[in-house]
């Protein structure tokens, strides 16, 4: 497989994370915790993964075009 490819996988992995981050955080805001930690930790967990997965799509991008898609 290429690197585009590869990238596009992870960052998909990585996106859904972020979403389980973010559903996590609002169960954390109902109950107080959630696996242990807080709501803002969840929040906080979550925007970090979905810049991840969207700075490794934005990989993807580039290294499909040979390195100049920009």
């Amino acid at each position: 497989m290429n690197k585009a490819n590869n990238l596009t996988k992870i960052s998909i992995v990585v996106g859904l994370l972020g979403v389980l981050s973010l559903v996590l955080a609002w169960i954390a805001e109902a109950r107080g915790f959630a696996f242990g930690y807080t709501s803002d930790h969840w929040f906080n967990d979550a925007i970090v993964l979905v810049l991840i997965a969207i700075w490794l799509k934005l990989g993807a991008i580039y290294h499909k075009g040979g390195g100049t898609a920009f």
